[in-house]
């Protein structure tokens, strides 16, 4: 602890004025490595940081994080996550990683105005804007403009893009219609589950208003477009036995917030199942979790789970103040549930022994209170550039020579909003499905250089790899931490290129960028099959 204490101390400087050649906007896994590589290959570089901690989802709470095909995984990203350390281990490399690059590092800091001239960002400028005691980010800042940075090429490795949005870039997000790709998994889908609970105040009447936890969401018809946003929440490092941290209830607890959860006990509904659809298998297929499970922290998707599923529609687009209500709202859900099932003379037995065993795991968050402090953001928005990953480059149908790293994971996606549905309550759900890496390709497929770069006449010097030009159902699959750590590396090197001839980012070319990568042992093309033996 003594070792990264000293490190915290030394990537809290005292200025970070001035010019750089390479700002990375985000100290997530995807923006280290792109920190890194850039200085590597000579730039001189800061990575600013909202909140006071590397990694992002990688050293939130994201354990055991999915790979898609190991093949496909590659540069310095495979043999850190081979590691597979805990999360204060992540975070403790990533500083490390920092430290030895030479990369400035500058925490509690957010973007809130971008300068550009002649299609270039000049500067950005940045508010204060400390979490708080149990992770979470503040509505409004401690000192706004507290700092410009000026750099020559900057790199947006939020989950959000909010460097991007501000950058004048065309994004969008929610889900896009099957008619717009030509994806005939896209669009809004049948619900996941249906539950036999009136979602009403007053039961049987819709003029009552909705109970708590549920939205008035329209549902759009399957296949078309509509702008939700698959469920957020925390992955929680519960504990059962042994030393923990405690499980307080929130100081605005109030029982009624959990009355459908209630009315479900009393009517012997099981909410803790669930449907996911799967697409290879043309049909429904039961699923679920558990509201508390130690090590993942939410693995239910069903209307019993530690989320409240569609109360972050407005986070993508949403400003700071919408975000720390949903943040706060999020960690506060799980605990009043928590408070709710300890106490509640409804819950079942089973259900209030877990409940009252359950507390927060010691050395993973001991600065916030055990609450993780990264509110697990799957998508949020997508840039639009001249490239757009479909479903067409996941089912192999395409081959783009550009290629700055690899993806491999199916389609997967969360429940998306609870709604009313003929006097019942509908979970709106998606897909979870593997169903390409039983083909030819394995489910592997590139990622071009053309959909991390923004369209030329947009802005010149800005690199997007994390939100990324893609597709709703291509980003359900881009969006694993191994794949942003990639196309982030892959950005470093490129930013650093781009500095270094003076040319706005999409000039570089390509054919010099690829032996470098290369040389980071990047992997860039899909891997040949590996023949098996005959027995």
């Amino acid at each position: 602890m003594r070792f990264l204490a000293a490190l915290l101390a030394w990537m809290s400087p005292l200025s970070a004025e001035g010019s750089h050649d390479v700002c990375v906007y985000g100290g997530t896994a995807s923006g280290v490595m792109a920190a890194c590589a850039a200085a590597k290959e000579g730039a001189k570089v800061i990575i600013i940081e909202p909140s006071r901690w590397l990694g992002g989802m990688t050293g939130g709470g994201l354990m055991h994080i999915d790979w898609g095909r190991e093949e496909a995984v590659s540069g310095s990203t495979r043999p850190i996550l081979k590691k597979d350390y805990n999360d204060a281990q992540y975070r403790a490399v990533f500083a490390e990683m920092l430290k030895s690059a030479g990369v400035t590092v500058l925490f509690e800091h957010r973007v809130s105005a971008v300068e550009k001239a002649d299609g270039r960002i000049r500067s950005i400028s940045l508010d204060l804007a400390p979490f708080d005691e149990t992770g979470c980010p503040p509505a409004a800042p401690t000192k706004a403009g507290a700092r410009v940075v000026a750099a020559k090429v900057f790199i947006d490795c939020s989950y959000e893009g909010d460097l991007m949005a501000r950058s004048g870039v065309a994004y969008t997000f929610g889900r896009e219609a099957k008619s717009t790709y030509g994806e005939n998994l896209a669009g809004a889908q049948p619900p996941m589950s249906v539950y036999a609970i009136d979602p009403y105040v007053k039961a049987g009447d819709p003029q009552s208003g909705l109970l708590p936890g549920l939205q008035s969401t329209p549902v759009a018809p399957v296949g078309e477009a509509d702008k939700l946003t698959m469920g957020y929440g925390f992955r929680w490092r519960f504990v059962f036995k042994g030393e923990s941290l405690p499980i307080e209830p929130p100081a605005n607890y109030d029982p009624k917030q959990f009355e459908l959860y209630r009315r479900a006990f009393q009517q012997d509904v099981d909410i803790l199942s669930g449907r996911v659809l799967r697409a290879k298998l043309d049909g429904w297929e039961k699923s679920g979790g558990r509201v508390y499970s130690g090590g993942a922290g939410n693995l239910a998707r069903a209307l019993f789970a530690p989320t409240n599923y569609g109360h972050n529609a407005g986070y993508p687009d949403g400003d700071y103040a919408t975000r720390a209500r949903i943040w706060k709202e999020q960690q506060d859900f799980v605990r009043g549930m928590t408070h709710f099932l300890r106490t509640d003379p409804s819950v079942p037995a089973k259900q209030k022994e877990i409940a009252l065993s359950a507390g927060l795991e010691k050395g993973a968050f001991d600065d916030t209170k055990g609450y993780p402090h990264q509110l697990y953001v799957r998508e949020a928005r997508r840039m639009i550039s001249d490239y757009v990953v479909t479903q067409k480059d996941m089912e192999g149908r395409t081959s783009p020579a550009d290629s700055v790293g690899l993806a491999s994971y199916g389609v997967d996606e969360w429940p998306y909003a609870t709604v009313p549905l003929d006097g019942k309550v509908a979970l709106m759900g998606g897909y979870y499905s593997m169903l390409y890496l039983e083909e030819e390709h394995r489910g592997i497929y590139r990622i071009p250089y053309r959909s991390i770069v923004p369209n030329k006449a947009q802005c010149t010097n800005l690199f997007v790899p994390v939100c990324a030009s893609a597709s709703h159902i291509a980003m359900t699959s881009i969006r694993m931490e191994p794949v942003w750590m990639i196309l982030g590396e892959s950005a470093g090197v490129a930013a650093a290129m781009a500095v270094k001839s003076g040319t706005a980012i999409q000039d570089v070319p390509y054919a010099e960028i690829y032996p470098k990568l290369r040389a980071l042992t990047q992997k860039v093309d899909i891997p040949k099959k590996k023949e098996t033996k005959p027995k």
